[in-house]
């Protein structure tokens, strides 16, 4: 064969690999996605220096940075949802306030990237001995506690996932060891299996009985030193404060390959009393 038409061959060859080797890559990225669990802080003027008005346009900060993921909040009130899509138009919401009136009060509100997920089905239930029944609260919490459960189709890859996003209470143990089996029933015995993940502000330390409890069938995202887990720092920053909030996950048809504590402040200023904690997660091949 001539020279010529051997180096054809060699370049058509290289085309060919380098062509294939993006295409996977294509579809190894649109394996991946990315979820927040970030406590808001529910807007009151007594906040003082910290109140909504005033740190707004902080907490809108992280929503864009996060945009194109799954962003699960705790404490959000209608006015902040309402703030936070007309601000952040790539973002839809599932949410249902705490309180008997659907917005009527605190929310565990789910934000996604509408262009990425389509929620196919929703859920909220309230840790009680009556679960369905809005407003409820049993086992010694004083103010209704939620969750609000979704099932997603992430659209670039068909997968789907189910996410939980859980506010426990922060008095009572009774509620939250009663909370944490109903979060079990709900996420091991009532549901069909898929990818599985569970996230929010659980108000209790790693060395808890429930978060033990929980890491019996979960896997936590964070494998950091526990003086550096610090989620719930107070308005004060730093690194060194209780670790309450998680992002846990089923092994099965998911791969973590980061995870991040948000420590992104403006200033001396924060966005909240709760740090945001980030991770990124990659659809396994059956």
């Amino acid at each position: 064969m001539p020279a010529y038409f051997a180096d054809l061959d060699m370049r058509a060859v290289v085309l060919f690999g380098t062509l294939l080797y993006f295409l996977l890559m294509g579809q190894s990225l649109a394996q991946d996605f990315q979820v927040v669990s970030f406590n808001i802080r529910y807007g009151t003027p007594g906040d003082g220096e910290n109140k909504w008005k005033s740190r707004r346009d902080r907490v809108m900060s992280i929503f864009k940075k996060y945009k194109d993921g799954i962003i699960a909040t705790q404490e959000a009130l209608p006015l902040q949802v309402d703030e936070i899509l007309d601000e952040v138009s790539q973002l839809d919401v599932v949410y249902r306030s705490r309180t008997i009136d659907e917005k009527g009060g605190e929310s565990n509100a789910i934000f996604y990237n509408k262009k990425t997920w389509r929620v196919i089905e929703s859920e909220t239930f309230w840790f009680s001995d009556t679960p369905s029944e809005p407003a409820s609260k049993s086992w010694g919490n004083t103010l209704p506690r939620i969750a609000t459960l979704v099932v997603m189709e992430h659209k670039p890859s068909g997968k789907k996932l189910r996410l939980l996003n859980a506010h426990l209470d922060h008095r009572s143990d009774n509620s939250r060891e009663r909370s944490t089996e109903l979060l079990l029933r709900k996420l091991m015995t009532e549901v069909a299996e898929m990818p599985t993940i569970l996230l929010g502000d659980f108000n209790e330390e790693p060395e808890g009985e429930n978060i033990l409890r929980l890491k019996e069938y979960f896997t936590d995202a964070y494998s950091g030193s526990e003086l550096e887990g610090c989620t719930y720092h107070n308005w004060n920053g730093g690194s060194h404060c209780p670790r309450i909030d998680y992002i846990f996950y089923l092994k099965s048809g998911l791969r973590l390959k980061e995870f991040v504590i948000d420590r992104w402040k403006n200033k001396f200023f924060y966005p909240s009393d709760h740090y945001p904690i980030v991770a990124s997660f990659a659809f396994e091949q059956p």
